[in-house]
């Protein structure tokens, strides 16, 4: 895990939560932003979240529950994404999942470095549960990871079966126009969650619209490589948790069930690809959650940390 970096030395005040920090990860191949709660007390036991696809790290009251329950937080905005995207750089784009393998290494060696190499959790929600998967599944940085949590993972596209069809089309247009545009989230997810379009949730629409930002053609077939590498079993030797909605629904604006279904992934994928990734794999279905468990209503969301937290006390946390 050794990579020549260059870490921001001091950490700042983050311009987007209160009580957070901020440091960048820069190196050739990119810049990312670690972020944690302000001066956190040595615990011994330490977080490291990913965010997902069209996403950032914005859920303060995740790193308050793991706070209550010992752990220090810390939290990655990955290349392009969030705090971590420049001017003139294509939002959310990446050719190979590995890429972001770097800058989990750096953040990984900061943490090591202030919290006194803890008992680590790594904790990928969505497409930050697939790069996750894939990263503790790769050579000495599986002697890392103490255990890995997965909140909605991003094992299979949620798509019909004509667009089904068309995926050797896309991984061709991947290869030669990787910057083409194929695809685009609907709205009725981010809608849901929005304060401003009367969900709960505020959060910066630069970097997280509610339309979602478009997937290119390159980001696309690195997703679709690493799910069938998962796929055929990764030999994760850690503790591994994934929560998961009860239930998918498809994203129909009106239908009640967007407030209490996944409306962006498919749960059936995740129940068939969660036992490929190790030995050690504990499954739990959320009655009532929503793609994001973290922002589902709250006594949805707080079953959900119930569990997490319980099950992390159990393997060692």
């Amino acid at each position: 895990m050794t990579t020549a970096i260059d870490i921001q030395q001091q950490w700042v005040p983050d311009i987007v939560l209160s009580g957070f920090e901020v440091r960048s990860i820069n190196l050739v191949s990119g810049r990312a932003v670690l972020i944690r709660q302000s001066n956190p007390p040595v615990q011994g036991r330490a977080v490291l979240y990913v965010h997902g696809y069209s996403d950032y790290f914005f859920q303060a009251h995740l790193a308050d529950v793991f706070r209550d329950h010992g752990y220090a937080f810390y939290a990655i905005d990955l290349p392009g994404h969030g705090r971590a995207t420049d001017p003139g750089q294509i939002p959310c784009f990446y050719r190979n999942i590995a890429d972001f393998y770097p800058f989990l290494d750096a953040a990984i060696t900061v943490i090591d470095a202030e919290q006194q190499r803890p008992w680590i959790v790594l904790h990928g929600h969505s497409a930050g549960g697939l790069v996750t998967a894939l990263y503790a599944a790769e050579g000495q940085r599986r002697d890392r990871i103490s255990a890995l949590a997965l909140n909605s993972p991003f094992f299979d596209f949620f798509i019909d079966r004509l667009t089904r069809a068309s995926i050797p089309l896309v991984m061709l247009i991947g290869r030669i126009q990787p910057s083409r545009i194929v695809g685009k989230l609907s709205s009725v997810y981010g809608e849901s969650i929005y304060r401003g379009t009367g969900g709960e949730w505020e959060f910066d629409q630069r970097w997280k619209p509610v339309n979602g930002i478009p997937m290119r053609a390159g980001t696309a077939r690195a997703i679709l490589l690493a799910q069938r590498r998962l796929r055929r079993g990764l030999g994760i030797r850690c503790p591994i948790f994934i929560a998961h909605s009860a239930r998918s629904a498809w994203p129909v604006a009106g239908n009640p069930e967007v407030q209490r279904a996944d409306v962006v992934l498919d749960v059936a994928h995740m129940r068939r690809d969660g036992p490929k990734l190790g030995d050690d794999v504990t499954m739990v279905a959320i009655e009532g959650g929503i793609h994001d468990l973290a922002l589902s209503a709250k006594p949805v969301r707080e079953h959900y940390f119930k569990e997490m937290m319980s099950w992390l006390a159990e393997v060692g946390g």
